[in-house]
């Protein structure tokens, strides 16, 4: 996420690594979903890779808007363009990016697990996840991991480099 690209560049890089990340990643998704469950792993693909559409929809679009968010909120924060961005600026902007982009991730990411576990159709899952208003389930806990995720990866490299150039100019610059 950057406040040099626009919030549509930052939207696309963000979901362009969402999705490259879910299909490498999947397979390990799986084994800890059927190991929190208790339910037995299969090394077959077709069951590894169940629930990879509402995977890569939910990560291309939480880090397309973790990326536009959080560039979005660090153009607002950052009010004294002549000096750099606080500590707790660039952290609020995580945050905040991470918190916003939990609205999206929370219902896919339970269909996915809720596919994994039961296998059917993407349509089918959705059906009975909807009827019984489950969708927003885990929405608090999804809403504190990712913004903790988006301050770990947006602000704390940002804060470190400023840090590092500041304190030893000569090395790092």
């Amino acid at each position: 996420m950057s406040t040099n690209l626009s919030e549509f560049q930052n939207a696309t890089v963000g979901a362009t690594v969402g999705v490259i990340e879910v299909l490498v990643l999947q397979p390990f998704n799986y084994c800890k979903n059927m190991l929190q469950q208790g339910q037995p792993i299969e090394m077959n693909p077709s069951k590894m890779y169940r629930g990879v559409g509402s995977n890569a929809v939910n990560m291309g679009g939480c880090t397309m808007i973790q990326f536009a968010v959080g560039g979005s909120l660090k153009g607002l924060f950052h009010t004294d363009k002549t000096s750099p961005m606080t500590k707790s600026q660039e952290m609020g902007a995580g945050l905040g990016a991470g918190m916003v982009s939990a609205m999206w991730g929370t219902p896919l990411e339970l269909i996915m697990i809720q596919q994994q576990r039961k296998g059917g159709s993407t349509p089918s899952t959705i059906k009975s996840m909807a009827s019984g208003s489950h969708l927003g389930r885990g929405f608090v806990g999804c809403a504190i991991r990712e913004g903790l995720w988006c301050v770990g990866y947006m602000s704390i490299p940002p804060i470190i480099r400023r840090e590092l150039r500041q304190g030893e100019a000569d090395v790092f610059d």
